[in-house]
């Protein structure tokens, strides 16, 4: 069985923009489409991912508009496994957010992470010192973990 991450927000974003750590989550996409690794992650990433493509990506003229409607869907068209947020799942990360102090976008993945007891794939080395201890977590090379 190919390795399984919960990969965040922040490894998708740079599989369109070129910010630190987006050699890495390129290799992760290629190795990904290869069938060598599987990704899952949480709904709310579409939501948030959109967002981010849209400040860092179009806004910032680092992306034209065809390139980023076609980034926005790039989650779902290449087959991640997407995992819906339920009212259980959201007053548990809830719950982690008030716990470990972070943002529930965040909380969200860890979540995902500690059910599906896969490493959690991301950019914040906030977030990492933050559930250590409680959730395996891979940042992504090329991060500053400070």
């Amino acid at each position: 069985m190919a390795d399984v991450y919960v990969a965040d927000t922040g490894v998708f974003l740079r599989w369109f923009v070129k910010q630190a750590g987006w050699e890495h989550a390129r290799e992760v996409r290629t190795d990904f489409l290869d069938g060598k690794l599987a990704l899952e992650t949480a709904d709310s990433v579409r939501a948030e991912l959109a967002n981010v493509l849209r400040t860092k990506g179009l806004l910032a003229g680092r992306l034209d508009r065809t390139q980023f409607l076609s980034a926005v869907r790039a989650v779902d068209d290449l087959g991640v496994t997407i995992h819906a947020t339920d009212a259980d799942s959201l007053e548990q990360a809830a719950a982690l957010a008030a716990d470990r102090g972070v943002r529930i976008f965040d909380a969200l993945m860890v979540h995902r992470s500690l059910e599906r007891k896969f490493p959690l794939l991301t950019t914040d080395a906030k977030l990492c010192r933050a559930v250590d201890g409680l959730v395996s977590t891979e940042l992504l090379r090329g991060v500053d973990g400070r």
